[in-house]
This record gives C-alpha cells, sequence and structure tokens, in this order.
C-alpha cells in the first residue's frame, strides 16, 4: 500500500557570494506513518571536495546538520496528527540564512519510505554526470573571473557555439577576429565514479575539436583543455587520467590543470 511522503533535497553553499552549492543529502517524511528519515553523504565526499577545493567545514559542518536531523526524527515520532508532522516538515526545510538549505518541498507516494529515500538519494545525490556539468559550471566561472582580472583579456573570451556540418558544440571561451577562432579553452572535469566514463568523456570532447579542425572550424593549437580530476584518486583514476593526458599529447591538443592560472593565461595571450 503507498503512503505519500514528502521529501526535500539537503544542500551544501559554503559561499554565499556565488550561490554554489552541492547537493548532499536528502530528507524525507512520511506524515501518516509519523516517520522522518535522512541519508547525507559522507564527510570525505570526494564529489563536495571537487565542487569546493578550498573548503575545509563541511566534514564538521555535516555532523552538525546531522544531529539536528537526528532531534527532528525524534521530534516527528512524538507528532500526534499527521498534518502537524507535515507542518513540521516544511517548517524545517523552509529558506534559511545557512551553509545547509533545503530545495523545494516535493510529494512522492511510496510503498517504503526508507526505499524511496534511497532511491531519491542515488537520483540527486549519487548522479556522476550532474557532479560532472555541475563541476565544469564552477571551472568555468573560476576561469572567468581570472580572465577578467587582466586588462588584456577582460571581455575577449565569450561562450560560443562552434558549428559546421558535421561538428556542433557549445565552448565557454572562445577568442574571435571576426569569424576566425584564434583561441577556444575547455575546462573540462574528470570526476566521474568510474574510470571508464572518464575516459568517454574525453573521447567524446577529442572527438568535437578534432572534427571541428578537420572542417577548418579551428586550428588544434589554439584550442586548450583545463583539467579537473579527483581529489583523491584511486589507482584506477590515476591510470585513467594518465591515459587521457596522453590521448591530448597524441594529438597536439594542449592541456594543464585548471588551477595553472600562469600557463592559462600565457596559452591565451599567445593565441589573441
Amino acid at each position: 500500500m503507498t503512503t505519500p511522503c514528502l521529501y526535500s533535497i539537503v544542500r551544501y553553499a559554503p559561499y554565499a557570494e556565488t550561490e554554489e552549492f552541492a547537493n548532499v543529502g536528502v530528507v524525507l517524511c512520511a506524515p501518516k506513518k509519523h516517520t522522518f528519515h535522512f541519508k547525507l553523504t559522507k564527510s570525505n565526499d570526494a564529489r563536495v571536495s571537487a565542487f569546493f577545493r578550498d573548503d575545509t567545514i563541511f566534514s564538521y559542518a555535516r555532523e552538525a546538520i546531522a544531529q539536528e536531523l537526528k532531534l527532528a526524527q525524534a521530534h516527528t515520532f512524538n507528532i500526534k496528527n499527521a498534518d502537524d508532522v507535515a507542518q513540521f516538515f516544511n517548517y524545517l526545510t523552509m529558506k534559511r540564512e545557512s551553509i545547509f538549505h533545503f530545495s523545494t518541498t516535493r510529494v512522492v507516494l511510496a510503498d517504503s519510505p526508507e526505499v524511496e529515500l534511497n532511491r531519491i538519494y542515488d537520483k540527486f545525490i549519487n548522479h556522476s554526470d550532474y557532479s560532472k556539468e555541475r563541476r565544469e559550471e564552477i571551472l568555468a566561472k573560476e576561469l572567468k573571473t581570472r580572465f577578467n582580472s587582466y586588462a588584456e583579456l577582460k571581455n575577449i573570451f565569450k561562450k560560443e557555439m562552434v558549428g559546421g556540418e558535421l561538428a556542433r558544440f557549445s565552448m565557454p571561451f572562445v577568442a574571435k577576429n571576426d569569424e576566425k577562432i584564434l583561441c577556444a579553452i575547455k575546462p573540462l572535469a574528470f570526476v566521474q565514479k568510474e574510470p571508464g566514463k572518464m575516459m568517454e568523456h574525453c573521447d567524446s570532447w577529442v572527438a568535437r575539436v578534432t572534427r571541428a579542425a578537420e572542417e577548418n572550424l579551428l586550428n588544434l593549437s589554439t584550442v586548450l583543455f583545463t583539467i579537473d580530476g579527483h581529489a583523491k584518486p584511486t589507482g584506477a583514476e590515476n591510470k585513467a587520467m594518465d591515459a587521457i593526458k596522453r590521448t591530448f599529447d597524441r594529438l597536439n591538443i594542449a592541456h594543464t590543470k585548471h588551477d595553472d592560472e600562469v600557463n592559462i593565461v600565457k596559452f591565451a595571450k599567445q593565441a589573441i
């Protein structure tokens, strides 16, 4: 028999000025059963470290929010009325000024609230493609900030669609002279959960830029990939990253670490 449940995604946002966040958990309640469930990512989650490289407080902050949710769990058990349980859940997840906040509350019908909690967690927290895309958005914003601090580069690079008969893709940083592409830079995040997925991400971008070069849309010598990887890579992840770099080297595609400001800026200035 299904039961209506309310759930919300727990978000970690340590830097209010950037409005960037990482999904780090799920809270769910079944008002008619007077139950409250939650699941948080580990305090040493590499995905969170990949989002916020300089963050040092997540492990401590996670324990604090975990304690708060445990108290909410105990309190929910003692609430007698289902409507009051729902009201308490909505109060708990309302907008707040904190490094943790919650998504809009959603409703789902579930046979088992515990099973549904894990399903939602897998969808919103363990989604490797989402993590990769979010990380690349953050890397792009960081790089834009760097470029804007140099007078010669400020407002030179723009997001452009590179398109021909066969190749068509978006690049976040493109410098052009009339219609000629002088330089194209793309941050790449290799933070996928499986080494094979890391290789697939590499191959997809290699295929895009080489096809564009074949159509004379750009010159491979003016393409730069800025690379980010796992904060604490496993042996297999290190092996995949080495293979990725060899692939770029074999095709003479420039690459460097995402935080190597000196070489990134040097490449950009020389290209334009």
